[in-house]
């Protein structure tokens, strides 16, 4: 352990992203840098089985992954694999939280057992000889540094990079993908810019590692309209290595105190199903998750004036400049007479969506 989970959640911070295990051996992901002060909103990812397929590598402990999907569909995963479990101690752990009036998988600090750093594993690979490193390993080293050397004048170095998934944990295999964190909101926001500008130019980062640019289009919720066409919004850089089929993600993860709320300073109410027209005017937070994004409403009332996204489908995807309907939850901000919008509440998912009136070119 990187040590005890005080010292680093007023330290370091406790980050999207990171992985800790609970006293009988559950592994769970941290859900996002919005988190209370004693204990860490998560989801139940691997969960120790006999019969699991995911096997620790230096305890030979059997592991059953719990979910295998994305967004508002992840959370709702993680609680019915939560809901199969004999414990009454995690099954308490899901709780109503007072300031998003939903629930969720809060694990208090004293109940943490191990709790993993991506940054360290990641210092560990960079370190090692290749003759010591696994396959998965290497790769990962050959990844880090290929983007490093391209960065150009970002202010980046491997400190501010970290990997996790199932390699942090050990459980990783030949069907393991890369996941990759890059901490700090300036280094995120800076780092996505060149990426997206080596995909354009076509340059090769390494020996079969590209950069290519995603959309949105796997996302149902996601739609466009008039003049706007698809392409408008491929917007997220994605590394490539030849040869490798699970693939690469980069995760966008902001610092401790960088996010502009502090849990706890305001709670939200729902006012029911809504749809907005506006424009975007900031979009600082757009990358990160949860995403925090300023817009102007053009019509209609009342007049939400951010839109919190909860579901990480919809991160990266609205920008400064964008005008889009969008129907989320409502939500009303406790003792401010202001409202947001919501996208990602477990009781509106289906019927959220956005969808781009005029859209800002470039990524």
């Amino acid at each position: 352990m990187a040590g005890s989970i005080l010292d680093i959640a007023a330290t370091r911070g406790i980050l999207d992203h990171d992985m800790f295990t609970d006293p009988e051996g559950n592994i769970h992901f941290v859900l996002g840098h919005y988190q209370p002060r004693d204990r860490v909103i998560s989801l139940l990812k691997y969960v120790p089985d006999e019969q699991g397929t995911w096997v620790h590598r230096s305890t030979g402990r059997r592991y059953a992954r719990s979910y295998w999907h994305q967004g508002v569909d992840a959370v709702s995963g993680s609680e019915a694999a939560v809901g199969r479990l004999a414990s009454k101690e995690i099954t308490s752990w899901q709780a109503v939280d007072p300031v998003f009036g939903t629930s969720f998988l809060e694990v208090p600090y004293d109940r943490i057992e191990d709790y993993m750093l991506p940054e360290t594993r990641l210092a560990g690979i960079l370190e090692a000889g290749d003759g010591v490193l696994d396959g998965l390993e290497r790769r990962v080293k050959l990844v880090v540094q290929a983007v490093l050397r391209h960065a150009g004048g970002v202010d980046l170095t491997s400190e501010d990079m970290g990997v996790t998934g199932s390699i942090l944990w050990g459980g990783h295999s030949g069907r393991s993908d890369i996941n990759l964190n890059v901490y700090g909101a300036r280094a995120c926001r800076d780092l996505e810019g060149v990426l997206a500008s080596l995909a354009r130019r076509g340059v090769m980062l390494a020996r079969g590692l590209t950069v290519g640019m995603k959309g949105f289009g796997e996302v149902p919720g996601v739609r466009v309209s008039g003049a706007v066409e698809a392409a408008a919004l491929s917007r997220k850089p994605k590394l490539r290595l030849a040869g490798f089929k699970p693939g690469i993600q980069v995760r966008w993860c902001l610092k401790r105190g960088e996010f502009p709320l502090e849990y706890g300073s305001e709670s939200y109410a729902d006012r029911g199903l809504a749809t907005v027209k506006a424009r975007v005017t900031d979009d600082s937070y757009t990358l990160f998750y949860p995403a925090l994004v300023g817009i102007e409403p053009l019509e209609g009332t009342p007049r939400p004036d951010r839109v919190l996204v909860y579901d990480t489908r919809f991160t990266r995807l609205l920008r400064s400049g964008d005008v889009v309907e969008i129907t989320g939850a409502l939500q009303e901000i406790s003792g401010t007479g202001r409202f947001q919008l919501l996208i990602g509440s477990k009781r509106h998912a289906r019927d959220e969506r956005v969808t781009f009136l005029d859209a800002r070119h470039g990524a």
